[in-house]
Formats: structure tokens, sequence, C-alpha cells
């Protein structure tokens, strides 16, 4: 069968900046209905800085470290916990899972020293001979963490908040930073502008001060690979879901023929095509009854979420819809957009019955994992309910059993390699 692929599509074009505040958005989603953590600690660290008068390198960078600061928290449950204590006994495993996570993706790499630090007390980390401006500006980023962590529990902003960090000087914050911090705090504009839209806007502009930073496919690949990571480590039932969706839809892509341009891109979406998953709560994840028709929307919404956190981070174009379109039935029954088998991409397709494929081949709260011959006869019945694309579960059937060890591979370094 000849699968009737889509143009080769243009090489995506992607600035560092713009991709970090697109998928910052995703790390903001885990905190649910109290998303926008990691704009607001941005926005806060970078305002103090400017009393400061660091130098506008030396802010660039620490916008990006915070917006990225809880790239090590996927689990809504460990959200909770570093929100519900200002200091937590577990707060430190999140900043060495950031740490390896950055380290892994070249150009994030000199955001992975500031972010393994972040909650390190003040009385700690200059004893530990860290070099003095990671030192300052992780410890800007966790005093500022902890101001949004206590406000966001109900302490009024100003000197309320202020008596509950001062606590915690020079032990936990170094005292330079509660200085101007006191300052910023006690003004009524510090605490508005951290409220949409001004709250992004705000943030953009941060950003948008310095020259882009063009990505390579391959740092494209590796960014993908770092977030396909974080979606992964949300629940123990999706470990490696977002690798094995990619290894099994590349295979896909290889065996009709696709470009390697096309591939390429296919790979990406694939590696985050449940990215909207970061905004379902554990306890909805990993529910093993039915869901209610209130949790069934919520958990459709993921695939929308994807598509808007893509279309900012790579364009509107065919990345963001063939990754957000994989819970798309080819009889247009589907969710969330309601697209038929006419308007459905051969790769969104192709993506689709990868997912469906390595979720049955991976235990999940309500069942065990599957083995080829039982996924095969799931996957037909799919085919025959319109729900996936016949065609593409047949190449998968024809070497099923390539299909289903690419589905429960190991994990071994860069999925995304």
């Amino acid at each position: 069968m000849k699968l009737h692929a889509t143009a080769v599509p243009q090489a995506v074009s992607v600035d560092l900046d713009h991709a970090i505040l697109a998928l910052s958005d995703a790390l903001d989603f885990i905190g649910v209905d109290e998303i926008g953590h990691g704009h607001r600690v941005a926005l806060m660290a970078a305002l103090c800085a400017q009393s400061l008068e660091w130098e506008p390198d030396w802010r660039h960078r620490l916008v990006r470290a915070a917006l990225l600061h809880d790239c090590g928290v996927s689990s809504t449950r460990e959200h909770r916990a570093l929100v519900d204590e200002i200091v937590w006994e577990g707060e430190h495993a999140h900043c060495e899972r950031g740490f390896a996570y950055l380290g892994s993706v070249p150009p994030l790499a000199h955001l992975a020293p500031i972010v393994l630090e972040h909650h390190t007390p003040w009385a700690h980390l200059r004893h530990r001979g860290v070099e003095p401006s990671v030192a300052l500006t992780a410890n800007l980023i966790y005093l500022v963490d902890r101001a949004d962590a206590v406000h966001a529990r109900g302490v009024t902003e100003g000197k309320p908040l202020l008596d509950v960090l001062g606590r915690y000087e020079d032990s936990h914050f170094a005292p330079e930073l509660m200085v101007v911090f006191r300052d910023q705090a006690m003004r009524e504009a510090f605490w508005f502008v951290q409220e949409e839209p001004t709250l992004h806007e705000r943030v953009a502009d941060l950003l948008g001060t310095a020259p882009p930073v063009p990505l390579s496919m391959v740092e494209i690949k590796g960014l993908a690979g770092m977030f396909g990571r974080i979606i992964d480590a949300k629940s123990p039932y999706t470990e490696r879901h977002s690798m094995g969706v990619a290894k099994v839809a590349l295979r896909l892509g290889r065996h009709f023929g696709l470009p390697s341009a096309t591939l390429d891109m296919m790979e990406v979406a694939a590696l985050l095509h449940d990215l909207g998953k970061l905004r379902i709560p554990d306890e909805l994840l990993d529910k093993q009854g039915p869901l209610s028709a209130e949790e069934r929307r919520r958990m459709a919404r993921h695939a929308f979420d994807t598509y808007e956190v893509l279309r900012r981070a790579f364009g509107d174009g065919p990345l963001a819809r063939w990754a957000a379109f994989h819970h798309e039935y080819v009889s247009g029954h589907g969710y969330p957009f309601h697209f038929d088998n006419g308007d459905l991409p051969p790769e969104a397709r192709i993506i689709a019955v990868a997912d469906v494929l390595q979720a049955l081949a991976q235990r999940r709260p309500y069942r065990q994992p599957l083995g080829p011959a039982e996924i095969a006869a799931i996957l037909d019945g799919m085919v025959f309910g319109g729900k996936l694309d016949g065609g593409v579960v047949e190449a998968v059937k024809q070497d099923l059993d390539a299909y289903w060890q690419d589905a429960v591979a190991q994990e071994g370094g860069n999925p995304a390699s």
C-alpha cells in the first residue's frame, strides 16, 4: 500500500528563546488550576535583577533559567508539595532531574548549574565553591520561587509575605537579595504586573531583547527529547511512552518512503504529542475506573493544549498539527477538533497508530501490557470502527514483532538520537 504523504514541509526555523517561552507554558500547566508559576518567577527575578543593575547578558540567562527552573517537576503531587511547604524534604530531587535534563541539551546546558542549585539554602551555597554569578542567580530564583509559593497559599502580598520570607534571611536567602526584594514587594505594581495578559507580554519582552539563536534540527530533536522525558515522567504508566511512539512512527514513515525532512519533523511531533498531558492531574491520569463526563472533557483537552504550545514554539505549520491530531479518527468522531480522514495528514495518522500501539504494549492502571497478537486484533477493531487508518495498520501487521519491539524498547541515551 502506498501512503500519499503531504508535500515535503519547509524546514522548521526555531529561535531558542522563542521555543523556551512556548515550552515553558507546558511546564506552567503542571500547576493545573494555579498556572503561570514559571513566568511569575521569571518576571519577579528580572525586576529584582534590574534593580541590582545586573548586566543584560546575566539578566537574560536569569530569565531563561527561571522559565525552566521547574523542568524537573512533572507530577502535580510534587508540584503541590513544593507550593504547600517553604522548605520540603524532597525538594532537591527535581533540581537534580532538571540539571540532568538541561545538561543533555547543549543550547540549554549553561542553565543546568543554576537549576541544580535553585533550592540550595544560601548558608550552604556560599560555602560550596559554586561560581558566584551562578550562586547568586540560583538564590534569586529560589527567593522569588518561594515568594510565589507563599502567595499561592493565600498569604497577602507586601508586608505579610515579607514577614514569612524574612524568617529565612541569611540562612536560605542572600541578604543583598532580600533588600531589593523587600523594596519591590512593597510596590503594588510589582504584583499587578504578574497578572495576565501583562505577565506573558512582559516576559516575552524580556527575552526579545537578545539576538535570535537559531536551532539546528539536531538541537530541535534534542529539545523535543528532553520534553518527551518530562512528559513521560508524569506517571509510572507512561514511562518511555513518547520515545516509543517516536520509534514506531519513524519505522512507519520509512516504510512509506517519507523524505528525511518529513521524518525529522514527524519525530519531533511524536516526541511532543502528549505535551498537553502535563495539565492533567496525576489522580486523573492514573485513575483505574471509568471517567466521568467532566473527566473525559479534561482528558480531551490535552491534545488541544499540545497544539497551542507547539503552534507558538514552531509556528502554525504541520508539526503542531501532526502532534495534536493523534486522537482524531478517520470517521471524524475523534477529539478535540473532529477532523475526518480527508483533513488528517498521513503523518498524523501514522502518529495516531503509533500512539495506540505503544500504549497497548505498555502497562496501564487498568490492565497489563498486551502482546503483539492482542494488539493486532485491537488495531483491526479500531480500523473497523473508523478510528485508525487501515493502510497504516496493515503496514504494522506486516512487521508486527519489529513494531512491538520499538514500542517496548528500553530507554537508552537521548530518544531523539
